[in-house]
């Protein structure tokens, strides 16, 4: 046997060896992967619509935030309340009689003589002896009264009273709320959009990673079952003395490698298929029908993207919002420095409880005007005057990086897109290479290193070819949700003419 292979007269037995080898060698190794259900992109959105924790928590904010502002449509009806209190109590009058004494003995003085003169049938000096002798006591007895009396009452009463009050007037403070409610369900309605869009996004990520992960996991098995056969042709090739010991060893480190990227291919799609899983919350594991596209034709002008995303990017609406919740805080600012206007009612509903300061009822209006607070009321008025500066600077910068954002992800769609069709050509290239340096190597015209590099060169295109497809999913998913059009992916995937199947 000869130590090195013979290209001088052993090329038709070379090959005659190596074609026999193709034809009895074994098919592709086909791992068997666990039971997994079938899922388009289309139900995998919906599947993450009704799954998603982050989706159900952004909806109960928003309903939060409607029903907040719908308390506030009530705040100019009349507040009504009832007060009741069980309560023991003592009250002392103090009733001075001073004045009262002294004009009863004037007026018991006046009146004497009238009472005394029309008596009927006593003499004359009987009657002015009585009268004489009545003003002499008479200022006695009013002397031997007291001044005053002290009257004492306690009881235990039950109280019942039922108050209502109105505002008329309130500077601005009620619009004011009302305007704040508002902006807070905008707010909330734009958080939740900007937390759907995330998902959607990384439902993309997610889904067709684990799609590039499983063609990456046969383009390393092919590479490894190519190898496989290589070796055992490089082995036969040895055995009959055309092929040198080290270009064997060359086949078997190459093979070995391949093996090992095996092993990681299979570990990264196991990772991306828990991955999908969990996202979908689903009991067995997914498989994604969707294959990895692209679409050959550009996207519209950048321009129609940018357009659209001014108007519909919810990072945009949510600072819109803080600008009308900064302005609202102004003007309630502002009604802190205005008199307030309301009617007022009261009605005791156990009058025979009643204390003897207490009304039956009574109605009215008032006014009320603070004309000193603790609190810096103007000082209030230009913190919340500098919150709306702010919001509206916020606003500005958000148009600013949305702008940018968009513009980076169009360039990047078009990116991966031109290089998925020039990798086209290039993986016709590698497999017509690989075609020829084993055509080279059974006549013994190409070393082992040369089929090896080529089988590797084919390989990696594969593997650039689905990388390129993967990074177009991604960019077009973030072009579209930056634009505010993200409900548009499943349009693309519906027209799009390379894929990758699964």
């Amino acid at each position: 046997m000869k130590s090195g292979p013979n290209f001088g007269i052993g090329r038709g037995c070379a090959a005659a060896l190596f074609a026999t080898t193709v034809l009895t060698a074994p098919s592709a190794f086909a791992a068997q992967e666990p039971q997994a259900v079938p899922f388009s992109y289309d139900a995998a959105s919906v599947r993450l619509d009704a799954a998603s924790s982050i989706r159900r928590a952004a909806d109960a904010e928003v309903t939060a935030a409607q029903e907040q502002a719908a308390a506030t449509a009530t705040l100019n009806r009349p507040t009504v309340s009832i007060d009741a209190q069980l309560l023991r109590y003592q009250k002392t009058f103090d009733i001075s009689l001073t004045d009262a004494l002294g004009q009863a003995e004037s007026i018991a003085g006046q009146l004497l003589p009238g009472l005394t003169g029309d008596l009927p049938g006593v003499p004359g000096d009987v009657l002015e002896t009585i009268n004489n002798r009545l003003e002499q006591a008479l200022p006695e007895f009013f002397a031997s009264l007291p001044g005053s009396i002290r009257l004492k009452s306690a009881d235990t009463v039950f109280r019942p009273v039922a108050t209502a009050v109105m505002p008329i007037y309130t500077g601005g403070a009620i619009p004011a709320l009302r305007d704040a409610a508002a902006a807070n369900v905008d707010m909330a309605r734009a958080k939740r959009e900007s937390a759907s869009n995330l998902e959607e996004v990384n439902l993309v990520r997610t889904y067709f990673g684990q799609a590039l992960t499983h063609q990456a996991l046969v383009i390393a098995r092919d590479t490894r079952d190519g190898f496989d056969l290589h070796l055992r042709n490089a082995e036969a090739m040895e055995r009959e003395g055309f092929l040198s010991a080290g270009q064997r060893l060359q086949v078997q480190v190459a093979r070995d490698a391949a093996q090992r990227q095996v092993d990681r291919a299979e570990l990264e799609h196991d990772t991306a298929v828990q991955s999908l899983t969990r996202l979908l919350d689903v009991a067995t594991p997914v498989t994604p029908t969707t294959p990895l596209f692209v679409n050959a034709t550009p996207p519209a002008p950048v321009d129609v993207f940018v357009e659209t995303g001014m108007n519909q990017h919810p990072r945009i609406a949510q600072a819109e919002a803080g600008r009308e919740l900064a302005e609202a805080g102004v003007d309630l600012a502002r009604s802190r420095m205005r008199p307030s206007v309301f009617a007022f009612g009261a009605y005791n509903l156990n009058r025979e409880h009643a204390l003897p300061t207490e009304p039956d009822w009574a109605v009215g209006v008032g006014a009320r005007y603070t004309l000193m607070s603790s609190l810096d009321r103007g000082r209030m008025l230009s913190a919340a005057r500098a919150r709306a500066q702010a919001a509206d600077q916020v606003g500005r910068q958000a148009r600013d990086e949305i702008r940018i954002m968009i513009i980076r992800a169009y360039n990047l769609v078009e990116l991966s897109r031109r290089q998925f069709l020039s990798l086209e050509s290039s993986l016709a290239a590698a497999q017509e290479n690989l075609r020829v340096q084993e055509l080279s190597f059974r006549e013994g015209e190409a070393p082992a290193s040369a089929v090896i590099d080529a089988r590797n060169l084919l390989g990696t295109a594969r593997l650039q070819r689905a990388a390129a497809a993967y990074e177009y999913e991604l960019a077009l998913a973030a072009l579209l949700t930056a634009s505010g059009r993200s409900e548009e992916f499943s349009a693309y995937v519906q027209r799009a003419d390379r894929v990758i199947a699964p």
